[in-house]
């Protein structure tokens, strides 16, 4: 019995080491770039200290079986230990390098750790490998093979060295056997102990969070431990982020999002257009001028800005696609803990731009996409806000699929200028979203303007194309009641260190033959806002919005801007920002109680109102 008590120890150590010694290493060598200060020696021992809360946690995942083959072995000597161990310590090294190198290469895209949320990408994975490169896939299947192969060795070594088959103790009298179950039944007792933690409430990766650096907090903790924790917390939507009395919430949040107004200011000239919403991959203010970003890259797109409605001060509601077309086309805000679009039952009861021109104002409506909409339950999202047609990869030629992603912006916007004239032709009142692709990872396009620079050049391609499709459109009949509005889905992390403003700042540009006259609004607002704003534009309620607000109607008073990031929110108002970690619950940066209390209490409505969808 002694013998399995130490391989289990050893077994228990070497699990615990490999985070230690190679994983945390190397994710923070991969990662470093997006560290805002320099390592120190001090900050090593901080990192190993505070990471071995969460990596005893996994060692003790990874024990467990071991600790349930051996009491069944010992008990029902009827197979080979050894050769089962041996099985399972491949099997294992395998997932958690898996785990591990994935959140290594994700969190340089990314900036959170890797969670469940991730396997929602399997569902097509030709849209999973698109935005990486041969060489990238293959370096990283090289560094599963390497890391898996140094795990399960030592794993395998262990097992074969205890030669657990020859030293099975015989057992004979009953107290022996006695003794065997209560001795296992206290190792399982630790070991679920060390694994749930001995807290009131079970244990949450915030126990490895030592700092206010994001990236050292994220370093710290075990990758496998976020990834198996995240399973947990995202099941129970209602009953997250219940902080203050409902009564309370419900007033404040009434005040906050008006459902009702008067527009101030009339943009249209027919409260009837042909809407055409581009939602552009990525688009932020670092590649605009017209927002204070780099110049020459978009010069399309600042130029054109002077020709329609240009709101300057708009901000994104979360941080990736899926989060970004909610937030546009359905006025919701971005969760932090889950993706709304994952929850595909509860599509239905959201509210929806498309679907609600096409029931009240009898739209035809279609969304738009070069590349495949079933990556990340986008095309169920799609249809359930209501609407009829769904265009992608697969209605293209098979040509015209020009990068992994699919088909390129320039074609996608060749094919929505035919598509315009046979709907002009008919005359009859048409929706029509269009996301677009070629800004995104790895940003490979059939253009070489900024050739030392592969994300700038795909963005001034997307402007070089757009540029093209406005010019176009202007020779058009459809030009004269057409409303295009154009933003961005989310910013872009260019690999640089975290800051509060980062990729979120996006435009909002109206224009077309239906807009009344060239402006600059700088009212500070939300990509949520975007729905009731275009519906107090056409003379049509926006009750069911909750949390969209017509910017330009007289119940607007309190303008403000709420970000959503994984498990962590950005509040600005007039008075400031305030950059908070809900898993830590304390502001990284710009603490106000105020600010924090009203992101809060917006949490808690829109916790509430999803959970009861």
């Amino acid at each position: 019995m002694i013998q399995y008590l130490c391989f289990l120890i050893a077994h228990f150590c070497i699990c615990s080491l490999f985070f230690q010694i190679i994983q945390r290493p190397l994710f923070y060598a991969y990662n470093k770039r997006l560290c805002p200060k320099q390592i120190s020696i001090k900050d090593i021992f901080a990192l190993s200290w505070h990471g071995l809360y969460t990596d005893i946690k996994v060692a003790g995942y990874m024990t467990a079986i071991p600790i349930i083959l051996l009491w069944v072995y010992i008990h029902f000597p009827v197979f080979n230990i050894t050769s089962w161990l041996v099985v399972y310590e491949i099997v294992n090294a395998v997932v958690i390098t898996l785990v591990c190198v994935s959140d290594t290469a994700l969190y340089r895209f990314w900036q959170y750790k890797i969670e469940a949320s991730v396997l929602h990408y399997l569902r097509s994975l030709k849209g999973t490998f698109a935005s990486v490169s041969v060489s990238y896939i293959s370096l990283a299947i090289l560094a599963v093979s390497i890391i898996a192969g140094v795990l399960m060795t030592a794993l395998i070594v262990l097992v074969r060295s205890f030669n657990l088959t020859t030293i099975r103790p015989l057992y004979l009298f009953w107290w022996e056997h006695l003794l065997v179950v209560f001795i296992a039944f206290i190792v399982i007792a630790i070991i679920y102990c060390i694994i749930r933690g001995l807290h009131h409430h079970p244990d949450s990766p915030v126990y490895s969070y030592y700092c206010n650096i994001q990236f050292m907090n994220h370093t710290a903790v075990n990758p496998v431990y976020n990834f198996i924790y995240s399973f947990h917390v995202k099941d129970d939507i209602s009953s997250q982020f219940q902080t203050f009395d409902k009564d309370f919430c419900q007033q404040r949040i009434t005040e906050l999002y008006p459902t009702h107004g008067t527009p101030t200011l009339q943009l249209l000239n027919t409260n009837r257009p042909n809407i055409l919403v581009i939602i552009w991959e990525s688009l932020y203010d670092h590649f605009l001028k017209s927002l204070g970003g780099k110049d020459n890259v978009m010069p399309n797109f600042d130029k054109i800005t002077k020709e329609g409605v240009y709101f300057t001060n708009c901000w994104a509601g979360s941080f990736r696609t899926d989060r970004g077309i909610v937030c546009i086309l359905s006025g919701y805000l971005g969760l932090p803990t889950t993706s709304v679009v994952i929850h595909t039952k509860k599509l239905p009861a959201m509210p929806a731009f498309p679907r609600t021109i096409r029931d009240l104002a009898g739209y035809e409506t279609m969304a738009v996409h070069g590349g495949e909409l079933k990556i990340f339950h986008k095309a169920d999202y799609y249809w359930a806000a209501g609407h009829d047609l769904l265009v992608e990869e697969n209605n293209f030629q098979r040509d015209d699929a020009d990068t992994r992603w699919g088909v390129h912006d320039g074609k996608v916007y060749s094919w929505l200028i035919d598509d315009i004239n046979k709907k002009t032709a008919a005359g009859k009142h048409w929706f029509t979203t269009f996301q677009t692709l070629s800004s995104h990872e790895p940003f490979k396009v059939p253009y070489n303007r900024i050739p030392d620079n592969k994300v700038d050049n795909a963005f001034a391609y997307s402007d070089y194309v757009f540029g093209q499709f406005i010019e176009e459109l202007k020779q058009l009949p459809a030009w004269k009641d057409l409303l295009i509005v154009v933003t961005g889905d989310h910013g872009l992390n260019v690999n640089e260190a975290s800051a509060t403003d980062r990729n979120s700042h996006i435009p909002l540009l109206m224009l077309g033959g239906a807009v009344r006259q060239p402006m600059t609004i700088d009212t500070l607002m939300n990509q949520t806002d975007i729905a009731a704003t275009l519906l107090g534009q056409m003379g049509l309620p926006h009750e069911d919005f909750t949390f969209s607000r017509d910017v330009l109607a007289d119940t607007y008073t309190y303008p403000f801007a709420m970000h959503s990031f994984n498990n962590g929110f950005i509040f600005r108002d007039h008075t400031g920002v305030t950059y908070y970690d809900n898993v830590s619950q304390k502001a990284l940066e710009g603490e106000n109680p105020q600010r924090e209390q009203t992101a809060k209490l917006i949490l808690q409505a829109l916790y509430t109102d999803f959970g009861k969808k």
